[in-house]
């Protein structure tokens, strides 16, 4: 047996993993995990590498269960595209072909045409589902 798996055992053995059911097991794993990644220069070996990110695993699962966010609908998506980016809504002028155009969008009184929509997917390199 490898160093590498024999010290992931020695990991498991001490915690083994298992699914978060409350939200004590939660913050628990999430101070395991904080540990792990607090090392010096994030230097991790194969087994912790490997065990946090089955940990990280575990910790995700339970937030998308217990913490489920609302999807953005399309408006919302592009008005946080426009945030991340530092633009401003006649910089999308191309893509709509007016700022009336874009403000009917953002404001959610028009939707997306499907042309518009693949304009948009290619300047911020997203998929266009995140318009639809």
């Amino acid at each position: 047996m490898s160093p590498a798996t024999t010290a992931y055992q020695g990991l498991v053995a001490e915690h083994p993993p298992k699914a978060i059911h409350i939200e004590q097991e939660y913050h628990d794993w999430k101070k395991i995990l904080d540990g792990l990644l607090a090392r010096p220069d994030n230097q991790l070996s194969d087994a912790e590498a490997a065990y946090a990110e089955t940990i990280a695993l575990l910790i995700e699962a339970y937030e998308k269960h217990r913490y489920p966010l609302p999807a953005a609908t399309p408006a919302e998506a592009l008005t946080e595209l426009l945030k991340a980016h530092n633009l401003r809504q006649k910089d999308l002028v191309d893509v709509f072909g007016s700022e009336a155009e874009v403000s009917y969008v953002l404001n959610g009184k028009r939707g997306m045409t499907p042309e518009q929509i693949r304009r948009l997917a290619q300047r911020f390199h997203v998929s266009p589902a995140v318009f639809i």
